[in-house]
C-alpha cells in the first residue's frame, strides 16, 4: 500500500505536486489492475486530486463516497421483493439469504414464482402480511430487448426490485446492465470468486443504491455492508 503523503519541514513547494501525482499514479495503477472501465478510472483518479493532503486510501474513499449510495435492505416496509439480474448472477442465493434474514427478524415469508407474484401485486390482490419473495427469470445481458423489458418489472405498489450483480462479471457489461435497468438498489454476489473489483465498482457507480454484498452462496452466509473506506482499502491492497 502506498505511504501516506505528509509535509516535512524540509519540503519545498515543488515537492508536494510530485508527491500528489505519485499517489494518483499509484491509485490509477491499482484501479487498472481491478479492470475498472477506463472512463471511471479517469474520473476517480481526477477526484482524488481534490484531497492532496490525504493518504491514497482516504482520497480514494472520498472519491468513491461521492458515487456510492448505501441503501441496506429494509425487510419491514415492502410487501414484496423481486430479485432480478442476468443469468448466473446468483439470484437464487440472494433470494434465499433475504428469506433467511426476514425469518430471523420475525417476519413471515412467502416464496412465489415471479409470474404469479407479479400478477397479484399488479391487481392489488395480495392480502397476506408475509413478505413475498420472487425470483425473476434470468436474461442474457447482451439482449437489449431483455434489458428494456426487465427495467420496469417491479413497477407495482408495495413491490421493490432488487438487482443482483456478480462481482466476477465484466465491468463494462455491468455498467451497461445496471444503467439500463435503473434499479433502486443492488446486491453484489461472488466476492469470494474474484480478486478483481472492477464489476463491483462499476455497478455502484452506475447509480443504484448498494444494499449489501455477499461472499458465499449459502443462505446463512451473511449479506454484508461495504462502506467506501473498506472498498478503497480492498482496491489498493
Amino acid at each position: 500500500m502506498g505511504a501516506v503523503i505528509q509535509f516535512r519541514p524540509s519540503a519545498t513547494l515543488l515537492d508536494f505536486p510530485r508527491s500528489a501525482q505519485s499517489a494518483r499514479g499509484f491509485i490509477a495503477a491499482a484501479l487498472k489492475r481491478h479492470r475498472l472501465p477506463e472512463l471511471l478510472i479517469e474520473a476517480l483518479v481526477h477526484e482524488t486530486g481534490h484531497w492532496p493532503d490525504l493518504s491514497p486510501d482516504d482520497a480514494l474513499a472520498a472519491a468513491l463516497a461521492k458515487r456510492m449510495r448505501l441503501a441496506p435492505l429494509d425487510l419491514d416496509k415492502p410487501r414484496g421483493l423481486i430479485v432480478l439480474g442476468p443469468s448466473g448472477a446468483g439470484k437464487s442465493a440472494v433470494a434465499a439469504k433475504i428469506a433467511h434474514m426476514a425469518l430471523l427478524s420475525g417476519r413471515k415469508v412467502e416464496l412465489a414464482h415471479a409470474a404469479d407474484g407479479l400478477a397479484q401485486f399488479r391487481t392489488a390482490s395480495y392480502g397476506s402480511d408475509a413478505l413475498m419473495i420472487m425470483e425473476a427469470q434470468g436474461f442474457n445481458p447482451a439482449n437489449r430487448r431483455a434489458l428494456n423489458a426487465f427495467s420496469a418489472i417491479g413497477a407495482a405498489e408495495g413491490l421493490e426490485s432488487i438487482g443482483v450483480i456478480s462481482a466476477a462479471s465484466d465491468a463494462e457489461d455491468v455498467w451497461e446492465i445496471v444503467s439500463a435497468l435503473r434499479l433502486p438498489r443492488i446486491v453484489i454476489t461472488g466476492l469470494d470468486r474474484t480478486s478483481r473489483l472492477g464489476a463491483t465498482v462499476a455497478a455502484i457507480a452506475a447509480g443504484p443504491g448498494l444494499a449489501q454484498v455477499t461472499y458465499g452462496p449459502r443462505p446463512d452466509d451473511p449479506l454484508e455492508l461495504l462502506p467506501p473506506d473498506l472498498l478503497a482499502k480492498m482496491l489498493l491492497d
